[in-house]
């Protein structure tokens, strides 16, 4: 087999969402065919399987209410920041659940009556950076939050082949297999010749589809805001530039995980790891300025989750929190702030 080929044998419940995939091209990118697999109406995964989101996801809201308690003590702090605005809307992107924005809202609610009259809360649910684009919302004052929304976006992928990078495709060959295939693309115009230079030969890697626009997008939504970043990934590029010729795209179905988006299509959520290097260069070019990050579980220990353990009773909600703090679990997951319109707030939970 070829490098430049990696040949996967369709499988018969396949068929359906492969016949759309491939209805009006026999060639298609990485982030058109995971666009497909994760949110087509009739086949897609997250269509599929929203009524089954614990059977296939293990998320911080989900783990335990105190994480949501936590997002809204920080909250208030940036509702203060801006010297308490009569209108004050907080934007959460990719919360399909509905659970972290239940949380936040019974937070305020009891503690904070007054930020609660003055809130609009807007949920983009679906992580799908069409859904996003399309939405027509501005506020002047706000918060941005994005809990594991930029992993579930559609990615393209690259791979290192004869000293250049190439986009992969997926084409489905006349025996209904699918292909890998490597061609030039203007989107590798993105990356520097320096940056090229360094990756090793035959590693693979992977840039959210579009991020430039969605950036853009996020930074249209509010006049003034913080907005907060809470996912798994990488900005130091030596953890990027390493010889890893399968990158760093993960597949889970059920508690099972693999590398192989071919197969079992629709059912099974595809992701990838954060690119942090990339986010916050567009990020920035939008308008946002880094403020800075830690980890998640100093994020919540510098909100005050331990006094919060320390109240609980109930051993189970104690092993819960335990999770959330865990730093080889979501307790490693990367938090970082951005402030858009300013630079002059510095969060409690980077304290």
């Amino acid at each position: 087999m070829s490098i430049n080929e990696n040949i996967f044998q369709s499988k018969k419940e396949n068929k359906n969402i492969l016949n759309k995939i491939f209805e009006n091209s026999s060639e298609i990118s990485h982030s058109s065919f995971i666009n497909f697999a994760l949110y087509d109406k009739d086949f897609g995964f997250y269509s599929n399987k929203k009524r089954m989101l614990l059977a296939d996801f293990i998320t911080s809201p989900l783990t335990h209410k105190s994480f949501g308690l936590m997002i809204a003590k920080q909250i208030v702090q940036i509702w203060n920041y801006y010297k308490n605005p009569k209108y004050f809307s907080i934007i959460e992107l990719g919360g399909s659940s509905g659970k972290l924005k239940e949380e936040i809202i019974a937070y305020l609610k009891k503690h904070n009556k007054k930020i609660y009259r003055s809130l609009v809360y807007l949920n983009i649910e679906e992580a799908n950076n069409d859904s996003l684009l399309d939405i027509n919302f501005n506020s002047k004052y706000g918060c941005i939050i994005s809990n594991e929304f930029f992993d579930a976006l559609p990615f393209d992928r690259f791979q290192k082949n004869n000293k250049e990078l190439k986009e992969i495709f997926i084409k489905k060959d006349s025996d209904n297999n699918l292909v890998e295939v490597l061609k030039d693309s203007d989107k590798i115009n993105i990356f520097s010749a320096d940056f090229i230079e360094k990756i090793p030969e035959n590693s693979r890697i992977e840039i959210t589809n579009n991020l430039k626009e969605i950036c853009n997008k996020i930074s249209s939504l509010l006049d003034h805001c913080v907005m907060l970043t809470i996912d798994y990934g990488f900005e130091d590029l030596n953890e990027l530039l390493i010889n890893n010729p399968y990158g760093r795209i993960r597949c889970f179905s059920g508690h099972n995980m693999d590398k192989d988006i071919l197969s079992n299509i629709g059912n099974k959520d595809i992701t990838c790891d954060v690119n942090f290097n990339f986010l916050n260069h567009y990020l920035e070019d939008s308008g946002f300025k880094k403020l800075g990050f830690c980890l998640q579980d100093k994020f919540l220990q510098n909100m005050g989750i331990s006094n919060y353990f320390n109240s609980v009773k109930n051993p189970i909600e104690k092993q819960q929190i335990v999770s959330l703090m865990n730093p080889n679990g979501l307790g490693g997951f990367k938090v970082y702030f951005h402030q858009l319109s300013s630079s002059g707030f510095w969060p409690q939970g980077l304290n």
